[in-house]
């Protein structure tokens, strides 16, 4: 009986391959066609999201046969909605009193081990968790933030509806959806951020203002809007957190402020001391210290990778006028701005890398440009776990692949501008009877 399911397994695989490959080829690439991207993506959609479902049917009180708690680090933002609706919104700061408040509201488990270090201003977000039940309360935050990242997507970048699944069926997707992290709410706010400062500046300004519940994924946008001269999308970024800090302190109390300063010292200290999983970290520091170097070194060489990182994006926003492409160079460097970032908050990256497709797709694909957008496809598939048992942190090299392919992008089309101004002076020259 069960030779007979392999081989039967075994012929729908080869079959399935077989009408794969039999589909024409786009022009230019090796083996990309929309059918066959559709099909893989559905597969593995299916795949990743049937397994995942059989795993929440087998959890046992909210906790996974694996170990963590359904929908992993969700529990801490409904567990702190609890929280501030129980008045104990400054206390949870504290590591003793966050842990004893999860074990108290959470699932039955035997230790929690998370920490609560968002800005008292994030609670807006998570209050109405409080709510909900457990489970229901994952769905809705989880899929609910989904389903804003993709309206998000589509409406900025005037997607059809089959790029819209192809996005939602992407490995680092689903990375975001099993953590219950808010990779996709700190990916639509940093979207909508870069996107619209020429086009609407004040929701660009009001997005960016609203990110700084996580402010060191927005490092990169004040300089961004001062290199472009972006000038009202910076001050409706500075008035929106000022405004969300004043809110916060009304209601929460300005000893919720306190608090957040003094977790937050802890945490960088934690960083520094590797108290924190580096290994699902895809930063400078991250990949530097996990092979070996000093936390000093390590430190010094995140800092040069900062500075760096302003450095490009301020030249490309001041001389790039496509704003596709000057968007998706800042959003990839945005993980060389900091040493404190997670695997799920790659979200980030997808912007960038539909960016390359659709320049790709109107120009035509570079030399390795499709083996390396495959390679940044595949790579979630392996995070975190190849960084925590190999020690080669794969996050970074995702993100450093794809600002590369980014660059080369922005040099050629430097380039071609440049070539384009040539002939249009030398028509002006003749023009007013000079040589051309």
């Amino acid at each position: 009986m069960y030779e007979q399911t392999a081989l039967r397994l075994k012929s729908f695989i080869l079959s399935l391959w077989q009408r794969l490959m039999a589909i024409p080829r786009i022009k230019g690439t090796l083996v990309l066609t929309t059918d066959r991207i559709v099909m893989i993506s559905l597969l593995m959609a299916v795949m990743s999201y049937g397994v995942y479902g059989q795993a929440l049917i087998a959890s046992d009180d909210m906790n996974l046969q694996a170990g963590p708690p359904v929908g992993g680090d969700y529990v801490a933002f409904w567990g702190a909605a609890k929280a501030v609706a129980q008045g104990e919104a400054a206390e949870i700061y504290e590591l003793k009193n966050f842990e004893a408040h999860l074990l108290e509201e959470g699932p039955p488990r035997e230790r929690y081990g998370l920490t609560w270090q968002y800005p008292p201003s994030y609670y807006f977000f998570v209050m109405p968790l409080a709510l909900t039940p457990f489970f229901f309360g994952y769905l809705l935050w989880t899929f609910g933030t989904f389903a804003l990242f993709l309206g998000v997507m589509r409406k900025t970048m005037s997607l059809q509806w089959t790029g819209v699944f192809l996005i939602a069926a992407l490995p680092v997707c689903f990375n975001a959806v099993i953590t219950g992290q808010n990779g996709f709410l700190t990916a639509s706010l940093l979207v909508l951020a870069v996107a619209l400062p020429d086009k609407r500046p004040i929701m660009a300004g009001i997005a960016a203002g609203l990110l700084t519940f996580k402010p060191q994924l927005g490092v990169l946008l004040p300089f961004a809007y001062m290199a472009a001269g972006c000038w009202r999308a910076f001050f409706s970024a500075a008035i929106t957190a000022l405004l969300m800090m004043a809110a916060s302190i009304g209601v929460f109390g300005l000893e919720t402020w306190q608090a957040f300063i003094h977790a937050i010292i802890n945490v960088s200290e934690g960083v520094k001391s590797s108290l924190y999983p580096i290994h699902k970290m895809p930063t400078v520091f991250a990949a530097f210290h996990k092979s070996g170097v000093s936390r000093e070194i390590a430190m010094i060489l995140q800092g040069l990778a900062a500075v760096s990182a302003i450095g490009l994006v301020l030249y490309v926003w001041r001389k790039v006028k496509d704003w596709e492409l000057r968007a998706a160079i800042l959003m990839a460097a945005v993980f060389l701005c900091t040493p404190y970032a997670y695997y799920y908050e790659m979200t980030i990256l997808i912007f960038p890398a539909v960016v390359l497709v659709r320049q790709a797709l109107r120009t035509g694909f570079l030399r390795f440009e499709e083996l390396g957008l495959a390679v940044l496809w595949a790579i979630p598939m392996f995070l975190p776990g190849v960084s925590k048992f190999m020690g080669a942190q794969l996050g970074l090299v995702m993100v450093l692949l794809l600002l590369g392919m980014l660059l080369r992008r922005a040099f050629f089309a430097r380039i071609e501008a440049i070539e384009a101004k040539q002939p249009a002076a030398a028509v002006k020259e003749s023009a007013n009877g000079q040589p051309a």
